[in-house]
């Protein structure tokens, strides 16, 4: 009798051992693929953050113009109400001080519905091109973009919690330059509680402000926020601020 027990015992253990080290099935792995991260994923990228300053501003674009481009980092999307254009990028961060960025405007031509949400990871393939139509004249052209980790996404308008701070200085110019055409929108942004009235820039100091209103605790001058409110005359009401945990 000991001996079945024994040999019982043994083959649930082998049958639990072959469980745990078999491939996923695929209806399995379709479920962790749709899975979405809560914190929004990012790329820390010296190598990318250094080709971005030698095209944009040590004038190398011309030497990568028409080769072949490929990118890791994370998704966003920006309203150029100069021009009246939704430009898409894949960006990332120089070092972990995340202070220093990098960011590749993308030109999509498909349709908006299969788009990444803002703040997916995403790989990016495609071809370098200098361009006027680009917002600093040179992008990624017929890009493939593929989803790694996809992202819950913010809920607002104008999300620039999915956008690198060079994305979300351009942003914010945007608002404050046309407030007619970002008038009633809901807004996330981040950056440093510049006084009981006003939010910075996150990490540079006279780089841009904006004022701020709504039922608050206001946390200590120069702690990083999370902010959420509505857009009105180029300022921010209703807002209400939340810890960072991201930036």
């Amino acid at each position: 009798m000991k001996r079945l027990i024994l040999i019982f015992l043994s083959a649930v253990m082998l049958a639990a051992a072959l469980s745990a080290c078999a491939p996923k099935t695929e209806k399995a792995a379709k479920k962790e693929e749709k899975a979405e991260s809560v914190l929004m994923p990012t790329v820390i990228n010296t190598v990318e953050y250094t080709l971005y300053q030698n095209i944009f501003y040590n004038e190398k674009a011309s030497e990568y113009s028409g080769q072949a481009a490929e990118k890791e980092g994370t998704f966003a999307t920006l309203y150029d109400a100069y021009n009246d254009v939704t430009r898409y990028y894949v960006w990332g961060y120089n070092d972990n001080t995340k202070c220093c960025d990098w960011q590749w405007e993308l030109k999509y031509e498909g349709e908006e519905k299969d788009l990444p949400k803002n703040g997916s990871l995403i790989t990016v393939s495609g071809t370098y091109e200098s361009d006027k139509a680009a917002l600093d004249g040179f992008w990624i052209v017929n890009p493939e973009i593929t989803i790694k980790t996809k992202y819950k996404g913010n809920d607002c308008d104008i999300d620039m919690l999915s956008m690198s701070n060079t994305l979300e200085r351009v942003q914010i110019t945007n608002v404050k330059d046309f407030p007619d055409k970002f008038s009633g929108k809901s807004i996330g942004f981040y950056g440093r509680m510049k006084n009981d009235a006003a939010i910075e820039d996150p990490y540079y100091d006279n780089s841009w402000n904006i004022p701020v209103e709504g039922e608050f605790e206001v946390p200590a001058f120069g702690t990083i926020v999370i902010a959420n409110g509505r857009i009105e005359d180029g300022k921010i009401s209703g807002v209400t601020l939340s810890k960072n945990t991201q930036y």
